[in-house]
């Protein structure tokens, strides 16, 4: 391929990418039922609360909600009671949710103007961030399913820009198919589901993702420029004030960071430029606000050490029930997508993994394994120790912020020494993976929207006679989730070029 045309290949990979998650968002937010997503009436009353003026709401300790009495205690602390104006009550929606896969055709017959009320939320002392911009826009809403969707897509907004922080970050024109794998491989579906959903996890998720991402250009050997000390701050103040446990998931990523560059070298970096030192005050402040936030209104952590042998062997079940989250369960978790993607999608992390510690520099594999080992390990400890004692199970969202990280430091180390592998056999690998995201990206969003348009016992097709559907029909978002499953597979097409080559090549006398 001649330089003008490769370069202008080269620049088609990102804006691809772009075009595919603002698609695929768009899909999300507005395919996926008012209220369908984990806690998300809990979440919205919380944004309502925030639009009315109130960071924190009125506390409500009469409160019970939960299962279990540890449940209760625990709920009883985040509750809050927040008044909910005009046109604005969301206790009509969720009846399709609990047994069984039932379509939300019963939305149809909710009152889109509602009386005002008062309820009570379970996360009125969440962390105060992620919902300003969702809080700005629902007022706009003329009912409760526009008002969501509204404070959705200024979510959306938000994921959006943090992952095209991490792909600029990342972006190489020289590779940039390799610079990016890794990145493709971590925005899973759920992480597009989250991001879509109006929850502190989307923020937490896709800024745990621009973080690391950032963290991983300035550990790169050229001296970094000044905005990527200042996205770095900008993407780690984000993670840090999205929910309560956030600070534990940025000390880690800066600990794998600074492992993967050099600790001297990378605490060097850090203390000489002005944008290093501005970028740790500023880490510094958010992690403090969060604290500060904690202390004078979070939960008090009910940590039980006493039988953390039995909490161990019981995370182990845990983390293998939640591990298929990691790619994509929706819904309140009860939207499983056929086995063969979650198996597919972890396989091709796996071979990711592989072929990066294949590639690697002895200190750089062992360093890769112990990450590894670490997120195997990680949500076991994590759920003994800070969920069992309240009776919650582990799901795979809490734990993304930081398990981005392990496919994201494999793209890293494979784009490093890519020199080490046959380039046809690297692009091949690359074409295969990022067209395998291709398909099931979108066949991910139609699993979520057949169970919402006809139920679990209807049609496969069901398009022709939907009992629920979004506005403007099931249509235009089925168009947008393919276009941008599309987008994708031209990034995966731009790698045959490079096939051809290394096939040539190969059959050159």
């Amino acid at each position: 391929m001649p330089g003008g045309e490769a370069c202008a290949a080269a620049r088609r990979v990102p804006r691809l990418l772009l075009v595919a998650w603002v698609l695929l968002l768009a899909a999300w937010a507005v395919g996926n039922p008012p209220f369908a997503a984990p806690d998300e009436t809990d979440h919205y009353i919380r944004a309502v609360g925030i639009s009315e003026g109130h960071l924190i709401g009125v506390a409500d300790p009469s409160a019970r909600v939960g299962a279990t009495e540890r449940q209760i205690r625990w709920t009883a602390q985040a509750a809050r009671l927040v008044a909910i104006p005009a046109g604005f009550d969301p206790t009509q929606y969720g009846c399709e949710l609990g047994p069984g896969q039932r379509s939300a055709a019963c939305q149809n017959a909710a009152d889109p103007r509602p009386a005002p009320t008062t309820l009570v939320t379970t996360v009125g002392n969440y962390q105060p961030f992620p919902y300003l911009l969702p809080a700005a826009l629902l007022r706009a809403g003329d009912s409760p399913a526009s008002a969501l969707r509204l404070a959705r897509l200024g979510v959306a907004a938000m994921a959006f820009a943090l992952l095209a922080v991490a792909l600029f970050a990342l972006y190489d024109a020289q590779a940039p198919l390799t610079s990016l794998l890794g990145l493709v491989l971590v925005v899973t579906p759920m992480v597009l589901f989250c991001g879509a959903s109006l929850n502190g996890s989307a923020t937490e998720i896709a800024g745990g993702v621009a973080f690391f991402a950032c963290l991983l250009r300035v550990a790169r050997p050229a001296p970094p420029r000044w905005r990527w000390w200042a996205l770095t701050a900008l993407s780690g103040a984000t993670l840090a004030l999205s929910r309560s446990v956030s600070p534990l998931w940025l000390v880690l990523a800066l600990a794998i960071a600074a492992a993967w560059g050099g600790v001297r070298p990378f605490v060097r970096r850090v203390g000489r430029e002005w944008g290093g030192r501005a970028a740790a005050v500023a880490l510094l402040a958010a992690v403090a606000v969060n604290r500060v936030w904690e202390a004078l209104y979070g939960s008090r952590t009910l940590v039980d050490l006493h039988q953390l042998h039995a909490g161990l062997v019981a995370g182990v079940h845990e983390w293998w029930t939640a591990l298929p989250d990691l790619v994509g369960k929706f819904g309140y978790l009860d939207i499983k997508l056929p086995l063969v993607v979650p198996i597919a999608w972890l396989a091709l992390v796996g071979a990711l993994i592989a072929v990066a510690a294949a590639a690697c520099a002895r200190r750089e594999r062992i360093l890769l394994a112990v990450v590894v080992a670490a997120a195997l390990a990680g949500p076991v400890v994590f759920y003994a120790v800070f969920l069992r004692p309240i009776d919650f199970g582990l799901q795979g969202r809490h734990v993304l912020p930081i398990l981005v990280s392990v496919p994201l430091l494999a793209g890293e180390a494979l784009h490093r020494h890519r020199d080490r592998i046959a380039s046809r056999a690297l692009a091949g690998f690359a074409a295969v993976a990022i067209a395998a995201v291709a398909v099931m990206q979108p066949v991910a969003w139609y699993v979520n929207a057949r169970i919402y348009a006809v139920g679990g016992a209807g049609p496969a097709w069901f398009l022709s006679a939907p009992a629920w559907s979004p506005p403007g029909g099931w249509w235009p978002w089925l168009i947008a989730a393919l276009l941008g499953g599309a987008a994708m597979a031209a990034i995966a097409a731009s790698a045959l070029p490079d096939l051809r080559r290394g096939r040539a090549a190969a059959l050159a006398p």
